[in-house]
């Protein structure tokens, strides 16, 4: 699910407050650490996942499982960190799809099982940022249920300017055939652009991987499709689709290579998209380099970008095939202004351990999942898919049946610097490490967070960079919810 909420750039006049914010100055970014007051979490929505912050304030969406069906609270902060409201979302044979936030207020989008007709219906309701209804919710579309079990068969997108919202669903036809039903709708709901296509391809192999709508109401579908061909040899072919008025046209990505963690970057200077994706040749295994793909007049134009010959601190390729591991995936990719990339990539992997124990004399098998987030991988290429320079950061952070739920990385985007967040538990220290790479490629390294006297973990997955030089992080600090904003003077 996707939350998105406009980066904002205005000034804030910071106040102190007693057991409630504290505020630290540290290095020479000026960099401001501010808190809010911990809390023990009641009920049953503990995940949490930042929405972003405006003008009105900090917002929070806490829910008790990934299906988003029950327990979804949207919480309100004020600036300084101070909860100031909460709104329970009604989701009786419902669930949550997305919120996005516009300047009109929270556009809240669920799927409604209506048992009469046997579909869902997709409604969108406006709220305030006070949390109160504006208007009467409106019917996007209805979809038959299955459509909303599979993987990629409902998209939604807001284009950059927050002004268009795209609607996508696959359908599947009496041929069994994969139909395109994707809709363009204004911010006041009302349809501005609709196109519905029967593809030759099978409903059952065909899937959206990621969809970007521009502020020219341009819209772009990265797809995959699988079949079968002569001895029963999967065939994966990668599919760009552009969408521009009525006019559907689509673009083979690649005859020749297989392509791992692809995703659509959006250009904010050209106001198009780019597939990014890691590959590698068919049959063969390890990831050989770096795809970029993108549509020039109509035609669509590949570059391969390689990986250095020698990785940074000293982890050489492997030997016997000049591959990295296939546990590298694509965490953050951002378009450069010059029309080069800039890509963070994450070696992971999970791994199944098995055991048999005796308990009161009789052998009992236990199994359980170890998670491994090893290397980050940064990767700078310019316009021509050179590559500017590199950097190699070990975490080695290894859990166990946790989902990898405090592992990974935080990753935030300046204008001069990116910088990596995570927490340090080779060590096993409870601090929380922080990377700063200079658009050089130049290397500083720093605890964040020293636990002389707070144990704390921040929980990657749920941050949010919020604005140009904002960033909003859920930790755990002894064993309590608390909020740490990062900002950027």
């Amino acid at each position: 699910m996707r939350l998105n909420i406009p980066l904002q750039k205005y000034t804030q006049n910071i106040r102190i407050l007693a057991l409630a914010t504290l505020l630290f100055f540290l290095g020479a970014e000026g960099q401001v650490l501010q808190w809010s007051n911990p809390i023990k979490l009641k009920g049953a929505a503990v995940y949490t996942s930042v929405l972003g912050e405006n003008q009105s304030g900090i917002y929070l969406l806490r829910y008790r499982n990934r299906f988003y069906s029950k327990n979804v609270i949207i919480e309100k902060y004020s600036h300084q960190m101070v909860l100031q409201q909460s709104l329970v979302i009604e989701l009786k044979n419902a669930r949550l799809l997305h919120i996005y936030a516009a300047t009109k207020g929270l556009l809240v989008i669920k799927s409604k099982y209506a048992k009469n007709r046997g579909e869902n219906d997709i409604i969108a309701q406006w709220y305030s940022y006070d949390f109160k209804r504006k208007g009467e919710s409106v019917l996007l579309l209805s979809v038959a249920p299955n459509e909303m079990e599979a993987q990629g068969d409902l998209r939604l997108r807001v284009s950059d300017d927050l002004r268009t919202l795209s609607l996508l669903a696959l359908e599947e036809s009496d041929k069994g055939n994969v139909i395109i039903n994707h809709t363009l709708f204004d911010m006041n709901l009302m349809r501005v652009g609709h196109k519905r296509v029967e593809l030759p391809y099978m409903y059952s192999s065909f899937l959206i991987r990621d969809i970007v709508v521009c502020n020219n109401r341009e819209v772009y579908f990265l797809s995959y499709v699988a079949q079968k061909e002569r001895r029963k040899e999967k065939v994966e072919t990668q599919l760009l689709y552009h969408l521009k008025d009525t006019t559907l046209s689509d673009f083979r990505i690649s005859d020749s290579l297989s392509l791992k963690s692809e995703r659509l970057v959006y250009d904010r200077i050209n106001d198009n998209a780019i597939v990014t994706a890691l590959y590698s040749s068919f049959n063969s295994y390890g990831l050989q380099g770096v795809l970029f793909f993108k549509l020039d007049k109509g035609i669509g134009i590949s570059k391969l970008g390689q990986f250095p010959a020698v990785l940074g601190g000293g982890l050489k390729k492997d030997q016997s095939d000049g591959v990295i591991s296939e546990g590298y995936s694509i965490l953050k990719a951002v378009s450069r202004s010059d029309g080069g990339m800039l890509i963070v990539a994450e070696q992971k992997e999970i791994a199944t351990q098995e055991d048999i124990v005796l308990v009161n004399g009789i052998p009992v098998s236990t199994s359980k999942n170890i998670y491994n987030f090893n290397e980050l991988l940064v990767l700078n290429y310019d316009y021509d898919a050179f590559l500017d320079w590199h950097q190699l950061i070990t975490k080695n952070q290894t859990t166990v049946n946790d989902g990898g739920y405090y592992s990974s990385a935080v990753v935030f985007v300046g204008e001069r610097f990116i910088q990596l967040l995570y927490n340090d538990q080779l060590r096993s220290s409870g601090e929380v490490m922080q990377y700063t790479i200079y658009n050089n490629g130049r290397v500083e390294s720093n605890k964040l967070l020293k636990s002389q006297l707070d144990f704390v973990a921040i929980i990657p997955e749920e941050a949010k960079q919020v604005s140009s030089n904002k960033l909003i992080i859920p930790t755990s600090k002894n064993r309590r919810f608390a909020l740490l904003k990062l900002i950027y003077n």
